[in-house]
């Protein structure tokens, strides 16, 4: 045989297969190094949350929270609409979603743009149950199918409130719809009614006059701290 030819190709496959065994490596160092990813899906009642959450768990989670366009008003139908531009093309680990204060509040009847009316001056509700519903399942269906993990977290307590464009006590009948969904489908619900009702004065009148947007100032993030935690097999309270 020719042994020249062999000491030729030798070092050739030699370099290459040294090339492959760094880049595998730097491959999975990379992988190891990277923080899981959480993607929260939710109304402005979830900015608080989410900017919380972030600056707590910035060396141990990636917390995303999609800024709306102005205008833009979340609830279990224009999800639908964005949700695929929200979801984007990132590999989630988790996503937290909820549902259903943009869907309970009232509005002009019979018109595509969303405006607000009052209830006693004929505004409907954005969503009846059947459609709530319905749009639950199609929301869990597509979540599901990214591979993450999914959390749903329920609506959080209607108080009394000056602009009159909520009925309260509203959310429980759709807190009841949601939970039969999310049992239906396997998803974890984390009970943010039961918790914010526990720290909010539910006899005060809300304040400014679009509650139940507003917490009294108290932050809402730690049962979102929890579910992350155990969902992702993390200690976040070192």
């Amino acid at each position: 045989p020719d042994v020249r030819g062999i000491d030729l190709v030798m070092p050739r496959n030699w370099a290459a297969s040294l090339i492959a065994l760094f880049l595998l490596s730097w491959g999975i160092l990379i992988g190891e190094d990277a923080l899981p990813s959480v993607l929260i899906l939710g109304d402005q009642v979830y900015q608080q949350p989410a900017n919380e959450l972030k600056k707590e768990l910035r060396e141990e989670v990636e917390i995303h929270f999609p800024r709306h366009e102005p205008g833009f008003v979340w609830n279990s139908s224009t999800a639908l609409q964005v949700l695929n531009q929200y979801l984007g093309d990132k590999q989630w680990d988790l996503i937290y979603f909820n549902c259903g204060l943009g869907d309970l509040i009232h509005r002009v009847p019979e018109i595509k743009s969303h405006r607000i009316m009052p209830r006693h001056a004929g505004g409907v509700r954005t969503t009846d149950p059947k459609n709530y519903e319905s749009n639950l399942n199609l929301l869990v269906k597509k979540l599901k199918a990214t591979g993450a993990r999914i959390v749903w977290g329920n609506t959080t307590p209607i108080r009394h409130s000056t602009s009159n464009v909520f009925a309260v006590g509203s959310e429980i009948e759709y807190n009841s719809i949601a939970s039969s969904v999310m049992k239906k489908h396997g998803i974890p619900v984390v009970d943010m009614y039961s918790f914010v009702k526990g720290i909010l004065n539910m006899e005060k009148p809300a304040s400014h006059g679009a509650d139940p947007f507003h917490f009294d100032r108290k932050p809402i993030h730690s049962p979102l701290k929890d579910i992350i935690g155990k969902s992702l097999g993390l200690n976040l309270d070192q």
